[in-house]
C-alpha cells in the first residue's frame, strides 16, 4: 500500500502533541508500505517551525532539531514534487464549495489521489473531502 502523509501527521510524528503517540505507533506499522512526504509538507513544516520560533514556543536549537528530524523522516520516504496534474485537480477540489478546503489541503488531497495513495491526516474536513473524492483515508488509530 502507498500512504501519503499530510502535514498534520508529519507534525504529530516529529513534535510532541496530543496525537503523537497514535501517529508514531501507526507510522511504525508501515514498515512494508511506501510512504510519501510531499514538497508541500516540507514547506508547511518549515513554516510552522519558524512560526513557533518567532512566537517563543521553541528555541533555535529545538527548531534546528525539528527540521533535522523532518529531513531524516523524509529521507526514509518517497518524495513527491507537485506537478501540473496535482494543481489542476486541487483547483477542481477547491471549486467544490462543499469541501471547504484551503489551498494546501486541496493540494494534499489532489496529490494523494493522483498518486493512488491512501491519505493519512488528522484533519476532519480533509478526511471528509477525501472520502467524497473516493480517496482511501488511512486509519491512524
Amino acid at each position: 500500500m502507498t500512504v501519503y502523509l499530510d502535514t498534520s501527521v508529519v507534525v504529530a510524528i516529529l513534535i510532541d502533541e496530543p496525537s503523537s503517540e497514535v501517529a508514531r505507533a501507526w507510522f511504525r506499522r508501515l514498515a512494508d508500505d511506501d510512504v510519501i512526504v510531499a514538497d508541500l509538507a516540507a514547506v508547511e513544516f518549515a513554516a510552522g517551525i519558524s512560526r513557533w520560533l518567532r512566537m517563543g514556543r521553541i528555541d533555535v536549537g529545538q527548531a534546528e532539531f525539528a527540521l533535522a528530524s523532518f529531513d531524516m523522516l523524509r529521507a526514509q520516504c518517497l518524495s513527491h514534487a507537485h506537478g501540473g496534474d496535482d494543481f489542476a485537480l486541487a483547483e477542481l477540489i477547491a471549486r467544490d464549495f462543499a469541501t471547504r478546503l484551503l489551498a494546501p489541503d486541496a493540494l494534499h488531497l489532489a496529490s494523494a489521489k493522483n498518486a493512488g495513495a491512501a491519505l493519512a491526516t488528522f484533519d476532519v474536513r480533509l478526511t471528509e473531502a477525501a472520502k467524497a473524492q473516493g480517496v482511501e483515508v488511512a486509519a491512524l488509530g
